[in-house]
């Protein structure tokens, strides 16, 4: 345990280079990619499903890419981009470790690109915050697909919908729920103004067990795979039982009341950028307030909005870091650092962490190499 204690409070430490040049910030960045491509990459029988995915990869051939038997009983495949995926690398390299290198390495290199991109004088400042609140670098399947989904969010502010729909295809085919982001390239369309907005969300709060009894009868009204996934995730929760978290939806809505200011503030209210963030990010909330008391898996599907969070939220600090009254200055500095603080032990205490992820091995301690 103390090894992802030490590696995260590291990260966290990183945060006083945000004082050096950007090329300084950048290297630190590179280097950190590298670091977590090979902690993660390498790592051995631990992480989440290990055994579940070493069959995959050992289990899928050319012949099964459309009909691969996730659990050998005839009830679900697996997605034909994901097999495809395991085929292609274990023809040409036949190791599941460098599976997980190309894996780890494609993610970290997107957070680096993303960081790059949305925050361009402050990309430290944007990783380290991704690195405690989606580290994903142990990632299973719908890591690796809201990976790739990543790309769709600069798509979507360039207005770019080819590129855009190119992603979703991509990350799709690797995870079904990545289909969720679909309508978000069409979300800057939509321009609520901010009483609605504040009013929405406590409805969404009071009605989210009715909506719960909805979201089921709706998935069972309609057919196919997606449907039948749908109803059956609504049924368990494979993570563990946790609960609606009351604490982070009063915290959400404080962060709501800071991006409608903003948006009123600076004048975005007709932003189709700005407009896209916020809807998202009030999507991102709804799935948390309607699926995670008693629906977890489902709950699983705001990882794929999480990316408007982070830019929402950083740019927010940053908004009131530079101001010009020192004492609101200061209070942003504080708060984020106290935010961060919060969120770190979410990289360890997880339902299954001890068990999936305790001792850390590498291919090195098997004698894989």
């Amino acid at each position: 345990m103390e090894i992802y204690i030490i590696i995260h409070v590291l990260v966290f430490l990183t945060l006083i280079f945000e004082l050096a040049p950007l090329k300084v910030k950048k290297s630190i960045i590179i280097g950190w990619c590298i670091f977590f491509t090979l902690f993660g990459g390498l790592r051995w029988r631990i992480g989440g499903d290990w055994d579940q995915y070493y069959d995959h990869f050992v289990f899928s051939s050319w012949s099964n890419i459309f009909n691969y038997d996730r659990y050998g009983n005839g009830e679900e495949t697996l997605e034909p981009g994901f097999v495809f995926f395991n085929v292609l690398i274990k023809t040409i390299f036949g190791k599941f470790y460098i599976y997980n290198l190309i894996v780890v390495g494609f993610i970290q290199f997107t957070y680096y690109k993303f960081c790059n991109y949305f925050f361009p004088k402050n990309p430290l400042f944007c990783y380290c915050f991704l690195m405690v609140a989606v580290a994903n670098y142990f990632p299973v399947r719908a890591g690796f697909s809201v990976g790739i989904s990543y790309w769709c969010w600069k798509f979507i502010k360039e207005q770019k919908l080819i590129p855009f729909l190119i992603v979703i295809f991509f990350a799709s085919i690797i995870h079904n729920k990545s289909i969720v982001l679909l309508p978000c390239y069409w979300l800057g369309k939509v321009r609520l103004k901010s009483l609605w907005l504040l009013i929405l969300y406590p409805i969404i709060a009071i009605a989210s067990y009715k909506l719960q009894d909805w979201f089921t009868i709706l998935s069972l009204s309609f057919g196919g795979s997606i449907a039948e996934k749908a109803y059956k995730f609504s049924q368990v929760e494979t993570e563990g039982f946790a609960g609606a978290s009351y604490f982070g939806w009063v915290l959400n809505y404080f962060f709501l009341c800071i991006y409608l200011y903003i948006r009123k503030k600076e004048k975005l209210f007709s932003n189709n950028w700005y407009n896209v963030l916020l809807n998202s990010v009030m999507i991102y909330n709804a799935i948390f307030m309607i699926f995670s008391n008693g629906m977890g898996d489902l709950a699983r599907l705001s990882t794929n909005f999480f990316p408007v969070q982070c830019i929402l939220l950083l740019k927010s600090v940053l908004y009131f870091a530079k101001s010009k009254n020192h004492l609101i200055s200061c209070l942003a500095i504080f708060f984020f650092l106290s935010y961060y603080i919060y969120k770190l032990p979410s990289n360890w205490n997880g339902y299954f962490f001890k068990d999936a992820c305790v001792p850390y091995k590498t291919i090195f301690d098997y004698n894989l190499r």
